[in-house]
C-alpha cells in the first residue's frame, strides 16, 4: 500500500515537470545489521554437506553391493541429482536390510546407525536454509534478511563480514525516486534491480 502512495507522488511530481524519471542518479551504502555477528549459515556450507553425505552414501551401496550383492536392486539410488531426506532414508533402510546377516565391518556399522540417526534431519535442516538463504550467499539466523558481507564502517578494522543490508537510493532534482533495500552484497546487481521500476 506505502509504495502504491510513493510510486502515485513520484509519478505526479513527473507529470507536473517537477523531476524526470529517465534521468536517475543512484548511490547506495551498507549498513550493518542489528543481527549476531556470529550466527552466520553460508551457502557453500550447505551444498558441500549435502554433497558430503551423496558421496558417504554412494561409497555405502557400493560396499553393500560387493558385501550383499543378490540382496539389493541394480540401480543404484545414490546417482540421483537432487538429494533429500526421503531418498537417503530408503536408501539407508535397503543397505541395512541387505546386510542384516552379513559379516559387515563394524565401521560400516556405525557409519549407517550415524547415517539414519543423522543424515535425514541433516538434509530436512538444509533444506529448510537454503529457502531462506534464496540465491544468496548466507544469512543470520539472528535476522534472516541480513547477508554477510564487507562493511565500510568497521570499528576493528578485522576485515570481518558483518550481517548487514545493502541501501540503494535513486534520485532525481533532490527527490527521492526509489529506495531499495537489498540483501545482496553486490553493487551492480541492486543497481540493475534499482533502476527496473522505471
Amino acid at each position: 500500500m506505502l509504495r502504491q502512495v510513493f510510486t502515485q507522488v513520484v509519478v505526479l511530481l513527473a507529470e507536473q515537470g517537477l523531476l524526470n524519471i529517465k534521468e536517475l542518479y543512484t548511490d547506495g551504502t551498507k549498513i550493518e545489521a542489528s543481527a549476531n555477528r556470529y550466527t552466520f549459515v553460508w551457502g557453500k556450507a550447505i551444498k558441500t554437506s549435502k554433497e558430503r553425505i551423496k558421496k558417504q552414501l554412494h561409497e555405502l551401496w557400493q560396499y553393500a553391493q560387493k558385501v550383499a550383492a543378490g540382496e539389493l536392486p541394480d540401480t543404484d539410488p545414490t546417482s540421483f541429482d537432487k538429494i533429500d531426506a526421503d531418498k537417503v532414508e530408503q536408501t539407508i533402510e535397503q543397505i541395512n536390510e541387505a546386510l542384516k546377516d552379513k559379516p559387515a565391518s563394524k565401521e560400516v556399522k556405525q557409519k549407517l546407525t550415524y547415517a539414519k540417526k543423522n543424515w535425514p534431519a541433516n538434509l530436512k535442516k538444509y533444506e529448510s536454509q537454503e529457502k531462506i538463504l534464496n540465491a544468496r550467499s548466507s544469512y543470520s539466523k539472528t535476522d534472516n534478511d541480513a547477508t554477510f558481507m564487507r562493511i565500510k564502517e568497521d570499528h576493528m578494522l578485522n576485515g570481518h563480514l558483518k550481517p548487514g543490508y545493502n541501501f540503494q537510493i535513486s534520485t532525481n532534482n533532490q527527490y527521492t525516486l526509489k529506495l531499495l533495500t537489498a540483501p545482496n552484497h553486490r553493487r551492480y546487481y541492486n543497481l540493475a534491480g534499482t533502476h527496473r521500476t522505471f
